[in-house]
């Protein structure tokens, strides 16, 4: 509209001149309509540059906002910032290359949500020189975009933001279930089913859940004075934390000893026990740092001690019940680092039928790592209890919890992946 504006004056001004003049104003207009239509041009492909980079960084800061927001919600307090400048980075925009500069803030330095306690702010400056306005600012200058995310879970107010006992299974019913007196007195300690069966997490009997609990479907099943504390969320599918870990076990079989009674005391390295393991009767059983491959059995009871406490998993391998009861004292403690770390007892990945997992008969459980069964039904009844010290997580195919078993759990311990609601980041600025 400029360009049409200033052409229609330098056309009155020309037809306003005699006729003898009006020759060499042609040129003149002729000139000047050119020179204008240049710059107006030029003008144009600027903003058009200038747009596009603006949209490029508003990408960029997005994309940076969010993978520091998720890096943080998933528990990455260090490193946060670090994610976030390498999502800025892969879309071209990194820190102190080019005029570019990123910076990540957890809070918000600014803005709408400055201040405010898990929001994470991604804000992206360059220096733009574009080439027609360059020559009137050959300095160039400073864009800088941002953008705020956050992220939220499916914890609830007084959770840590994670469970402690998960049930695999989306659709059985009594996925998770406490019967006859079954209570998780910790509010930290959160249950999760997974399934979407209208009992799906079914407690009865006086069970009490004091933390918080998250289910697959929409309903679940409180009978006969069961109570649950926390809130409940529906419609939340929990990632199993130990998915992707696996064992290699066909190692050579071990010559060790696998099994004693009668007060005998034995000390064992890691190996392939291909006959299994079976003690009782005031047996000793100690164990050094590594991972058990145990095949056929594993049973200790008759007030036999287990000391695996250096850093042990022990992966049962095969769809055989364990026998862990009567006064059994089961001590152990995870690895903190490599291939099974968080992991404390390890059932298979896939099982043939419906294997039960029993832990009972007034065992005592000091454990620091999870008890892990994802194909098998895990049992704690009959008084079994858990130091109050200690941090187990309990996840299975199926979890049943029966007659006063107390689990009194904060899961926190070094090497544990936590049991995390999904994250969900939404950009809010």
């Amino acid at each position: 509209m400029m360009t049409h504006a200033l052409l229609a004056r330098l056309r009155r001004l020309l037809f306003a001149l005699p006729l003898r003049d009006r020759q060499g104003s042609v040129l003149v207009l002729t000139a000047l309509s050119a020179s204008a239509l240049v710059a107006f041009c030029g003008l144009g492909m600027d903003v058009a540059v200038l747009y596009a980079e603006r949209q490029a960084m508003q990408n960029a800061a997005d994309a940076a906002a969010v993978g520091a927001a998720h890096a943080y919600a998933g528990g990455d307090s260090a490193n946060y910032a670090a994610e976030g400048l390498s999502n800025a980075g892969q879309l071209g925009y990194v820190n102190g290359a080019g005029g570019v500069g990123v910076a990540i803030a957890l809070p918000p330095s600014q803005g709408a949500f400055a201040g405010q306690s898990g929001y994470v702010e991604a804000r992206i400056s360059k220096v733009m020189t574009p080439t027609f306005m360059g020559l009137l600012m050959p300095s160039g200058w400073t864009v800088t975009l941002h953008a705020v995310a956050v992220a939220t879970t499916s914890a609830q107010p007084g959770q840590t933001g994670s469970y402690c006992v998960l049930g695999l299974s989306g659709t059985a019913a009594d996925t998770v279930q406490l019967d006859n007196n079954a209570v998780l007195p910790n509010s930290n300690c959160g249950i999760a089913s997974n399934s979407t069966n209208a009992s799906g997490l079914a407690l009865s009997n006086n069970a009490v859940i004091a933390g918080s609990a998250a289910i697959g479907g929409t309903a679940y099943s409180l009978k006969n004075n069961a109570v649950i504390d926390g809130a409940v969320t529906t419609g939340v599918t929990t990632p199993d934390p130990y998915a992707n870990v696996s064992v290699d076990t066909s190692g050579a079989c071990t010559g060790q000893t696998a099994s004693g009674k009668n007060n005998v005391t034995v000390n064992l390295t890691p190996g392939h026990f291909c006959s299994g393991l079976n003690f009782s009767n005031n047996a000793v059983v100690n164990m050094a740092a590594g991972v058990y491959v145990i095949d056929r059995q594993f049973s200790f009871s008759n007030n036999v001690v287990l000391n695996a406490t250096g850093g042990v998993t022990l992966v049962l391998n095969g769809n055989y019940a364990v026998n862990i009861g009567n006064n059994a004292e089961i001590n152990i403690t995870a690895p903190t680092a490599g291939a099974t770390s968080g992991i404390a007892i390890m059932g298979p990945r896939e099982s043939c039928g419906a294997t039960r997992q029993v832990f009972s008969n007034n065992a005592v459980f000091n454990i620091q790592g999870a008890v892990y069964f994802p194909s098998q039904e895990v049992d704690f009844e009959n008084n079994a209890t858990s130091d109050s010290n200690g941090c187990v997580q309990i996840i299975g195919k199926t979890v049943y919890f029966s007659n006063n078993v107390t689990l009194p759990t904060s899961c926190s311990g070094d090497g544990i992946s936590p049991i995390t609601p999904p994250i969900n980041i939404k950009l809010v600025q």
